[in-house]
């Protein structure tokens, strides 16, 4: 099993300024994740009014792309950092969580694995797009249809007791009950809509729970694949692992702010809310960000067709003063 790594490179910053950016509040996490299900629960609430309409499929598609964030949602509380008040973040964890088959336990177990070794071959307990990338696992991950298998499976397998080897290595001894207590519990609620559906022979209960999480799996498999997809593997460095672009208010809101992506890996206990600001301080000791999604998609598109014919091909990212890439490391 790879060991931690402790020496990633680290922007220079004020402690002072860190230590600001680093502080948790309630009130800027209630307004946003408030303003997400309100979204969300108005255009449910479309989708129910128009039921048995052409408009309900319209705004379930809406409902859908708006549910799929919620594995942005539950990354944040993931890291505890989005409340200051644990209850508060812990419950938003398991709403979210519940949403697109995450058990919080083992997946902010397996999440540390992916902070410990970024976009690494060996201890990457996340890494879904290795170098070189195909077509067929492009459209994997950004139709949302590989995520959504895997992390239905391993939620049913856990419920059922079956934890995998990957997993035992990461999560403690100590918590493996109780997730697998709260896979049964999160099974046990999407079978109460199963019946539900079926007791009022209606597809309603389904579309907005289970239809909702695959409509809205390509704006989940999409953004992930901006984070760190045909950048440099092995190095300790996430200025060259992972990638950032600048965004607009409505992609920054639904993907709560983690274009500022490089940012987050490098100072992961900055609440996402606190993120711009960071960025600002920053910016002048990273690589230019992309523009936009069409800015990123153009970048992998063309990482994808290049690694076709050279396998060993990674999109370069220039950071200042810096033009040279540094030497890619092993886990040790």
């Amino acid at each position: 099993m790879a060991k931690l790594k402790n020496d990633w490179y680290v922007c220079s910053i004020d402690k002072n300024l860190l230590r600001s950016f680093s502080k948790r509040s309630d009130k800027p996490a209630l307004i946003w994740f408030g303003s997400y299900f309100l979204l969300l629960a108005l255009m449910g609430i479309a989708v129910v009014l128009t039921w048995g309409s052409w408009w309900a499929w319209l705004f379930a598609v809406a409902y859908g792309a708006i549910w799929g964030c919620a594995a942005s949602g539950f990354h944040e509380t993931c890291h505890k950092t989005p409340f200051r008040t644990r209850w508060m973040n812990e419950t938003a964890l398991w709403v979210f969580g519940w949403m697109v088959q995450m058990e919080p336990i083992a997946v902010r177990w397996g999440h540390l694995g992916h902070h410990s070794f970024t976009h690494f071959n060996e201890g990457d307990t996340e890494l879904s797009e290795p170098n070189p990338v195909t077509w067929g696992l492009l459209f994997k991950v950004g139709s949302g249809l590989g995520g959504t298998y895997f992390y239905s499976k391993s939620l049913l397998g856990q419920a059922f007791g079956f934890i995998s080897e990957e997993m035992q290595a990461v999560i403690p001894s100590n918590k493996v009950p109780k997730a697998i207590n709260n896979a049964r519990v999160m099974v046990g609620l999407y079978a109460f809509v199963i019946i539900w559906a079926l007791s009022a022979q209606s597809w309603l209960p389904i579309v907005l729970t289970f239809a909702a999480r695959i409509i809205g799996g390509p704006v989940t498999g999409l953004l992930h694949l901006t984070q760190h997809t045909c950048l440099q593997m092995n190095v300790m460095d996430h200025r060259y692992s992972t990638r950032s672009f600048t965004a607009g208010p409505i992609t920054r809101f639904f993907y709560f702010n983690m274009n500022y992506h490089v940012e987050h890996h490098m100072f992961p206990m900055v609440p996402f809310y606190n993120l711009p600001q960071l960025n600002d301080a920053l910016k002048n000791q990273l690589p230019e960000p992309c523009k936009g999604l069409a800015g990123v998609f153009r970048e992998i598109f063309a990482g994808v067709v290049r690694q076709q014919k050279d396998p060993d091909y990674f999109v370069r990212k220039t950071v200042p003063g810096l033009p040279e890439q540094p030497t890619a490391a092993s886990p040790s």
